[in-house]
C-alpha cells in the first residue's frame, strides 16, 4: 500500500500532508521535495506553521485551529511557504480526519507562477500609470521645489522604495562641485534625512568611485549595495539603514544638474532593468521641467519638452511586453507596439495604424466597446474593461482585459490602451466548470443509473418475449399473436426512446468546450433538469412547474442546464428527506420588461442565514456537510449567467425558504433555433 501510495502521489500536482493532534507534521508526500527543494523527513515532528511565511502565519493558525476543532468542515486559502530563503505561493486545502480529534489532512498546490505573473502585470500597469501621473504633475508647477515634491511621492510608492530624494548640484565659493538634498519622501517608519547636515554640501562625485561618477556624468543610472561604494559613502548608507541604492542623474541642457536617489531599507535587492528604465523616464520628465523653468524662450522650452518626453513614451510603448495601442479620442490608431502586432497576427504595425479601434472588435460587441471608449476618453483615471473579444488578422478571436490611460502623444492629447490576454484565466474557469459538472454527475450517478435501469429492464423483457415467440421452432402466429407482438415492440421502442432522452441530456451536460451562444428553448432545458434531478427531489418535495409563454433565450444549452441543475439540487438539499408531501420546489418562468425572461426556483426549505447570504456566490464557500458540496456551484452559476449578459439574485428567510431568480436576454429574432437532436 505504501508503494502504491507513493506511485499515486507521484502523479499528483499537489503535495499531500498530515498533521497530528498538536499541529506537527507526521506525513509529507513525495511532491514536497519538488516544491521546496528539501527532504520531507527533515520536517517530520515540526510544527506545520514553521513552514508558513511570517506574514501569513497568524491567519493560517486561525484556519488550522478551526479545522482541527471541526468548527469548519474544510478550508481552502492561498498562503506563502517560507523554506530557507525561498518563498512559494500555494493553495492550502485542509480537512479534519473524521473520528480522530485534532488530526488534519490536506494538500498544497503550487501557484507561484500564476502569482508572479499577476504581480508582474500589476507592476507594469502601476509604473505606466505613475509615468502618466508624473507627466501630469509637471505641467502646472512653477518652483523647482514643487517639481521635486511632485516627483518623489508617486515614484516612491510605485517603486516600493523606502526613501526617495533629490540632490541638486552646486558650487561653493572655491568652485568645488557639491550636492545638497532638496526634497524627500519616506515610507512610514523610515527616518527622514532632509535635515541631516551631512546631506548638504556633500562632495557627491568624490564620494563615488570614479567609474560610478563617470556613469552619472554620461546620464546613466548607478545602483549597488553599500559595500559597492567608497569608504566615504558606505558608512553613511549603513548608518541610515540602506541595504541597496539607485541613483538616476538629472541632466539639464546637457550638464549634470542633480540626482534622484532611491533607498531600499528592507532588503538588498537590485532594481530590475524595466524598473530602472521607467524610473529614468520619470527623471527625464523632471529634467525637461527644470529646463522649462530655466529657459527664457517659452516656445523652445515647450517644443523640447514634448519631443523628449514623447520620445520616452514612444520607447516605453515599444518595449512594453503586453500589447499596447495609442489612439485619439475618436478611436483612430496612431501607433501600436510589436507585441500588439504579433498578438493580432499581423506582420507590420503599419497594417494597423490609421484603422479605427472598433474595427478590432466583433460586430456584435462594438456597442459595448464604443461605450467603454467613451468612458475612457471622458474619465480622469484609468478605465478598465474585462474579457473584450478582439479579431485577429486570420479572423480568429482572442479575449483580453483592457486598461486605458490618457497621455500626450506627438503634442496632442491621446490615449494608451494596454491589452492583457486572459486565455489562461478562461481555461481555469473552464476547468472549474468541468469540476462542478463532474461533482454534480457523481452526486446524481445513482439516480441516473436507476432512470436507465427501469426502461432497460422492460426493453430486455419484451425482446426476450419476442425472441421466444418468433424464434426457431416457434408455432405459427395467429392474428392475436401479431397484435400482441406489435404492442410489445411499441413498449420496447418507448423504453429505448426514454433511454435515448437520458443519454441526450447527459451529452448536452458534458459538452464542456461548447461555448456557442444560440437560441435556447428554456422549457426543454428545465424539463431535462427535472428528469435528471428527480432522484434527489422525490424523497424531499413535490416539484411544481409554472411555465409562462416565453420565447427562446440567448445562451448555451449545456451551460444553462448546469445553472438550473445546480439550483434545483441546492433547493432539494435545503429540505430534509421524508417530508415530500409538505414541501415543494416550484419552477416558474415568465417574460420580463427589457426583452428578458425570468426563471424562479423557489423552495420551502430551511432558508439561508443573513450572515451567509452575502457570501453564497463566493468561490469555495459552502454550508453543506463534507462530501455534499464543493463550494463552486453557485459561483459558477453567477459566472455563467453574467457571461451571458444576465443576472442572478437570491432572496431567503430562515424557516420559510429560498428563491433564486435568473434573468436572461431573449434571443434575437433572426437567430436560428438550437438543433434539438443528438
Amino acid at each position: 500500500m505504501a508503494r502504491r501510495l507513493d506511485a499515486l502521489e507521484g502523479l499528483l500536482s499537489e503535495v499531500v500532508f498530515q498533521l497530528d493532534g498538536g499541529g506537527a507534521i507526521c506525513y509529507l508526500g513525495p511532491g514536497w521535495e519538488r516544491l521546496t527543494g528539501t527532504l520531507g523527513a527533515a520536517w517530520h515532528g515540526r510544527t506545520f506553521l514553521d513552514v508558513v511565511h511570517p506574514e501569513d502565519r497568524e491567519s493560517a493558525r486561525a484556519v488550522l485551529e478551526a479545522v482541527a476543532a471541526q468548527r469548519v468542515a474544510a478550508s481552502r486559502d492561498e498562503v506563502r511557504l517560507w523554506v530557507g530563503e525561498g518563498v512559494r505561493w500555494v493553495v492550502l486545502s485542509m480537512r479534519a480526519v473524521p473520528g480522530v480529534p485534532g488530526e488534519v489532512v490536506g494538500t498544497l498546490l503550487d501557484v507561484s507562477s500564476r502569482r508572479q505573473a499577476e504581480e508582474a502585470v500589476a507592476t507594469r500597469e502601476r509604473y505606466l500609470e505613475a509615468m502618466v501621473e508624473v507627466q501630469r504633475r509637471m505641467m502646472p508647477h512653477q518652483l523647482p521645489l514643487d517639481l521635486y515634491s511632485s516627483v518623489v511621492e508617486p515614484l516612491g510608492k510605485v517603486s516600493a522604495a523606502s526613501r526617495v530624494y533629490v540632490f541638486e548640484m552646486h558650487r561653493d565659493e572655491r568652485g568645488a562641485v557639491l550636492a545638497s538634498q532638496r526634497a524627500e519622501w519616506c515610507e512610514p517608519g523610515v527616518a527622514p534625512n532632509l535635515e541631516d547636515p551631512n546631506m548638504h554640501g556633500l562632495p557627491l562625485l568624490e564620494a563615488l568611485r570614479p567609474e560610478q561618477a563617470a556613469t552619472l556624468m554620461r546620464g546613466e543610472p548607478v545602483q549597488g549595495l553599500p559595500r559597492d561604494f567608497t569608504p566615504m559613502l558606505a558608512p553613511m548608507l549603513d548608518e541610515q539603514g540602506v541595504r541597496s541604492v539607485l541613483l538616476i542623474p538629472l541632466h539639464v541642457h546637457g550638464q549634470l544638474f542633480g540626482v534622484i536617489g532611491f533607498d531600499n531599507c528592507r532588503e538588498a535587492r537590485p532594481w530590475g532593468h524595466i524598473e530602472v528604465n521607467l524610473l529614468s523616464g520619470a527623471a527625464g520628465t523632471l529634467s525637461l521641467a527644470l529646463e522649462q523653468r530655466m529657459d527664457k524662450a517659452l516656445r523652445v522650452r515647450t517644443e523640447t519638452t514634448l519631443r523628449r518626453t514623447e520620445a520616452g513614451v514612444h520607447l516605453l510603448i515599444e518595449a512594453f511586453p503586453d500589447p499596447v495601442m495609442v489612439h485619439v479620442g475618436d478611436g483612430v490608431l496612431l501607433s501600436v507596439n510589436p507585441a500588439l502586432t504579433q498578438y493580432l497576427g499581423y506582420r507590420e504595425p503599419v497594417e494597423l495604424v490609421g484603422r479605427h479601434v472598433l474595427e478590432l472588435v466583433r460586430a456584435e460587441d462594438r456597442g459595448a466597446a464604443e461605450l467603454y471608449l467613451g468612458q475612457a476618453v471622458d474619465g480622469k483615471h484609468a478605465s478598465r474593461a474585462v474579457e473584450v473579444p478582439l479579431i485577429r488578422s486570420d479572423g480568429a478571436t482572442v479575449v483580453a482585459d483592457l486598461v486605458t490611460l490618457a497621455v500626450v502623444f506627438d503634442g496632442s492629447p491621446a490615449w494608451v490602451t494596454v491589452a492583457r490576454d486572459v486565455t489562461e484565466r478562461k481555461r481555469s474557469q473552464a476547468q472549474l466548470i468541468l469540476a462542478d459538472r463532474m461533482a454534480s454527475m457523481g452526486l446524481l450517478a445513482a439516480g441516473i443509473a436507476h432512470e436507465l435501469n427501469n426502461p432497460l429492464a422492460y426493453v430486455l423483457s419484451n425482446l426476450d418475449f419476442l425472441h421466444a415467440t418468433v424464434g426457431p421452432r416457434a408455432r405459427p402466429l395467429t392474428p392475436d399473436d401479431l397484435v400482441e407482438c406489435r404492442q410489445v415492440l411499441d413498449d420496447a421502442r418507448e423504453g429505448a426512446e426514454r433511454m435515448r432522452q437520458i443519454v441526450r441530456q447527459l451529452r448536452v451536460f458534458s459538452r464542456v468546450e461548447d461555448t456557442r451562444e444560440e437560441p435556447v428553448d428554456l422549457h426543454r432545458v428545465l424539463d431535462s433538469v427535472i428528469q435528471m434531478a428527480a432522484s434527489e427531489v422525490r424523497p424531499r418535495a413535490r416539484l411544481v412547474k409554472t411555465y409562462g409563454a416565453v420565447p427562446p433565450v440567448r445562451g448555451n444549452e449545456g451551460k444553462l442546464f448546469q445553472v438550473f441543475l445546480n439550483l434545483v439540487i441546492n433547493a432539494a438539499h435545503a429540505i430534509e428527506e421524508g417530508q415530500s408531501e409538505t414541501n415543494e420546489i416550484r419552477i416558474t418562468t415568465r417574460p420580463e420588461e427589457g426583452a428578458r425572461v425570468m426563471v424562479e426556483v423557489r423552495d420551502t426549505g430551511g432558508g439561508i442565514p443573513p450572515e451567509h447570504l452575502r457570501r453564497i456566490f463566493d468561490p469555495f464557500f459552502t454550508t453543506k456537510s463534507a462530501g455534499l458540496g464543493t463550494g463552486l456551484g453557485l459561483s459558477i452559476c453567477d459566472t455563467i449567467v453574467t457571461a451571458l449578459g444576465g443576472h442572478i439574485s437570491v432572496e431567503s428567510s430562515v424557516g420559510v425558504g429560498t428563491t433564486f431568480r435568473v434573468a436572461l436576454h431573449i434571443a434575437p429574432p433572426h437567430a436560428s433555433a438550437a438543433n434539438p437532436g443528438m
